[in-house]
């Protein structure tokens, strides 16, 4: 059984209503109810009946607070101690955070509404990304913005110094292949339709994009700060792309029952000060 199914119970239990339950958890009321009514067909029970503009809890529903409340209660606790916050890091910025201590670090999914989705069943405390949520249950508050670049081989037989327009579109490319607002990341940050591109490979990481770079005649595309990281360790060259782009724009985003979480508070502010320092090192 789904535990969040549980605490959603316990909230509507407490509160006697569905509407106070879901400001309590900080979801939005359709969540609570579509929780609830998966929870009546798991146990095969309705658990509430509508009592006026309120609703009462069932014998069932009274039998089954009483058998959760003492294991929520030991889990809740144990969140509470929780020594290590799970992070999902978009990979252009690992390098510039993994050695803080006290985060465990994660590469996000490549679905956008999976990343969301495990910030709402508490799978992850935070994200560091480049998608955003009108969800009124997260907070998305911007990190930095750094510009996309283009990355080859440093000895590639074709590309010297710079690109032209019609350079770059006769090249053979490789696709970074996350979907952001269901679009690969190049098409996201253009700022206009452009022209298709000459895809010869497909990949959902960024380390194997720079990886085929270094190795091959493709090309591809990689935030600035990633790129001159790693150009000296592959033999990239880093050079504009000739297209207007978008800067990418990196934000966190985490559950509001954070918002005010002094610890939460200090990891946010940690981070956001341990890129700074180390943003296009």
């Amino acid at each position: 059984m789904d535990l969040n199914l549980l605490i959603t119970f316990q909230a509507i239990y407490k509160h006697g209503s569905i509407t106070r339950a879901a400001d309590a958890l900080e979801v939005t009321q359709p969540a609570v109810s579509a929780a609830l009514k998966r929870l009546e067909a798991v146990v095969g029970k309705a658990l509430f009946v509508r009592s006026g503009r309120s609703i009462t809890p069932t014998g069932a529903a009274v039998a089954l607070a009483n058998k959760i409340a003492a294991p929520l209660a030991v889990l809740e606790s144990i969140e509470q101690n929780q020594d290590v916050t799970k992070v999902y890091c978009n990979e252009s910025l690992m390098h510039l955070v993994c050695d803080i201590d006290g985060l465990s670090f994660q590469e996000p999914p490549l679905s956008e509404s999976q990343l969301l989705a495990d910030i709402d069943s508490q799978k992850v405390d935070l994200v560091i990304d480049v998608a955003s949520s009108k969800s009124r249950s997260h907070v998305v508050e911007d990190l930095f913005s750094e510009p996309v670049v283009c990355v080859c081989r440093n000895d590639h037989p074709s590309i010297g110094d710079s690109l032209t327009f019609e350079q770059y579109f006769k090249l053979e490319h490789i696709a970074l292949n996350i979907r952001r607002n269901d679009m690969v990341m190049l098409e996201f940050l253009a700022e206009r339709a452009m022209p298709p591109r000459r895809v010869k490979a497909q990949t959902g990481s960024l380390s194997s994009m720079l990886s085929l770079a270094a190795t091959t005649n493709l090309i591809g595309a990689s935030t600035v700060s990633l790129a001159k990281h790693m150009a000296p360790l592959l033999n990239l060259k880093v050079i504009d792309i000739p297209i207007q782009l978008r800067d990418v724009q990196f934000r966190m985003i985490y559950h509001r029952r954070f918002l005010n979480d002094e610890q939460h508070k200090a990891t946010r502010q940690l981070i956001r000060n341990t890129i700074q320092n180390h943003q296009y090192q």
